[in-house]
């Protein structure tokens, strides 16, 4: 695992499952003697980052979703930590019970859920469910909870006071900084309609910074968000084209977005990532329906 301190409150993790390096991350608000975990990562990850904050007052875990990347460790952590977990309401059922989703998720993702592992489960008392527009205090820090449906109906992003940063979750994408890329996260069973609407709903909190789980922290963040709007508008044009001509979604896409064209080949050759945008464009076609 890595560390890299952004300031004297706010820290990322890369906490590199499997050694796979800027593919999954938390991040660590420390306000006083309270920290929050924003985010939990995969249940694998779950014990060596435990150990790896050990000695820290951990109070507060605030999963996006539940999905097995994003909240499959936060019952572990709760094992280790007197923390309270804070979930969508939808998501507080597959806290307690995650055999609700690992079969479906193992099937979902592949190799890459084989290797995120089962989630941990947390007894009730130890999850709130949140409320859209709730504030969360962490010491001097608040953190707004705004429910972002679309990626999954249980989705929740989180926007920091002071500093304006938004922790995005799956709500808007996958950063490749390497590329300056963003990677839709409309992975099957993807509500469009929602998503869109979700990020206008994150433009209008006008956030500074975007915190993405899958990866960094990046400047700019509304007029980000825009161009991921119009991304998204694109790729749905882009494939609903490819659809009614039964051609091959990948192709129409390197062949309609230029960026995609420009980086496909440095995206091709990281294995997971490669393998999140093959599930994106998957998701897409299929929320689009029929032709």
């Amino acid at each position: 695992m890595k560390l890299n301190r952004y300031n004297d409150t706010l820290s990322q993790i890369d906490l590199e499952p499997g050694n796979f390096n800027g593919l999954v991350s938390v991040y660590l608000i420390e306000a006083g003697n309270k920290v929050a975990i924003i985010e939990s990562g995969p249940a694998v990850t779950a014990t060596d980052l435990a150990s790896f904050i050990r000695g820290k007052n951990v109070t507060h875990v605030l999963v996006t979703h539940v999905h097995i990347d994003h909240g499959g460790g936060a019952g572990g952590l709760a094992r280790f930590f007197p923390a309270t977990i804070y979930a969508h309401p939808k998501a507080s059922k597959v806290i307690m019970n995650p055999d609700i989703i690992w079969e479906p998720a193992r099937v979902a993702m592949g190799w890459l859920g084989e290797l995120y592992g089962k989630p941990f489960d947390a007894p009730r008392d130890r999850i709130h469910e949140t409320s859209d527009g709730e504030i969360v205090s962490v010491g001097d820090i608040s953190l707004k909870v705004i429910h972002t449906p679309g990626h999954a109906s249980h989705h929740q992003s989180i926007l920091m006071d002071p500093g304006g940063v938004l922790f995005l979750g799956d709500a808007a994408g996958i950063y490749l900084s390497d590329f300056d890329y963003v990677i839709p996260t409309t992975m099957s069973p993807v509500r469009l309609d929602l998503y869109l609407d979700s990020i206008k709903k994150l433009i209008r909190a006008n956030p500074s910074k975007l915190a993405y789980t899958h990866f960094g922290i990046v400047d700019n963040a509304v007029q980000r968000l825009e161009n991921h709007v119009a991304q998204v508008e694109a790729w749905m044009k882009a494939l609903t084209e490819a659809k009614a001509e039964k051609t091959n979604a990948e192709e129409i896409l390197i062949e309609k977005d230029q960026r995609l064209r420009q980086v496909i080949d440095g995206i091709r050759r990281k294995k997971a990532h490669y393998h999140l945008f093959k599930m994106a464009v998957e998701g897409m076609v299929e929320s689009l329906g029929p032709q």
